[in-house]
């Protein structure tokens, strides 16, 4: 794998991860190839396999990190990058039951080659900096599912305090439309050079009016001014156009098994 592609699985394997090792209720067990999370709730956004190297991963590990979901009734999301997807992975995730269910591209910017942009509708983004407005962005991205998703909302409950402490280093900001929050974003930081971005949503009522773009441009902005070279994403079908427009290539592909 190339440095590059490398930076797009790091950050989304420290993402995955870091929260609920350091949340009561969550666990996180790491073996040989493989990083697992299980958030304690019955959602397959929080609980995650991430099959990050095929040449160190056991078959049987892969086995009994599924069956441990499946046993407990728990939905669940397989993670796994092209390079990694081999022959031999694909066929035991099939004989598992699994089935491909999204493709999603890893993207990277080289952030020394972004111009920040200027736009009036940055001073309607905030930085989340208390309980109430961690639950605000919570809040917005539960509302991706209809009805809203009440796991979402006890996710971020559970894990708030850990968003907010300053040593994550992680910047969840919110865009409010007279004082409603209708739009989110997450910067996630690998370390001191690379940063990702998640959660890029908003509320369906509020699409089609540049605010998603504009939000982007404010966490892009943000991440130059905290001094990161590379910002890496997995893009959603509806946002692959967006981030290349601001200069985002795709360096490899991810895709979802459940």
């Amino acid at each position: 794998m190339d440095d590059i592609g490398r930076q797009v699985l790091l950050n989304f394997d420290r993402h995955a991860h870091l929260i609920p090792s350091r949340t009561a209720g969550m666990t996180v067990w790491k073996l040989p190839g493989l990083t697992a999370v299980d958030s304690g709730l019955p959602c397959d956004t929080f609980n995650i396999v991430h099959v990050h190297d095929q040449g160190q991963l056991q078959p049987a590990d892969l086995e009994a990190t599924v069956h441990q979901f499946v046993v407990r009734q728990f939905p669940f999301c397989v993670w796994i990058d092209d390079l990694n997807l081999t022959e031999p992975v694909q066929q035991q995730l099939t004989r598992l039951g699994l089935t491909r269910a999204e493709v999603e591209p890893g993207m990277v910017l080289d952030l020394d080659t972004y111009s920040p942009v200027v736009d009036d509708r940055h001073r309607k983004a905030r930085i989340a900096a208390t309980l109430r407005e961690v639950a605000d962005f919570a809040e917005v991205v539960a509302r991706n599912w209809t009805p809203p998703d009440p796991n979402v909302l006890a996710y971020f409950w559970k894990t708030a305090l850990h968003y907010l402490a300053p040593d994550n280093r992680i910047v969840l900001t919110i865009y409010y439309e007279n004082e409603l929050p209708v739009s989110v974003i997450e910067l996630f930081p690998t370390d001191d050079q690379t940063i990702g971005l998640y959660c890029l949503a908003t509320l369906n009522e509020y699409r089609g009016r540049g605010i998603g773009t504009a939000l982007m441009t404010f966490a892009l902005n943000k991440a130059r001014e905290l001094g990161y070279k590379t910002a890496v994403l997995q893009a959603s079908e509806e946002g692959i156009r967006i981030y290349e427009r601001l200069g985002f290539s795709v360096v490899n592909t991810y895709y979802e098994y459940q």
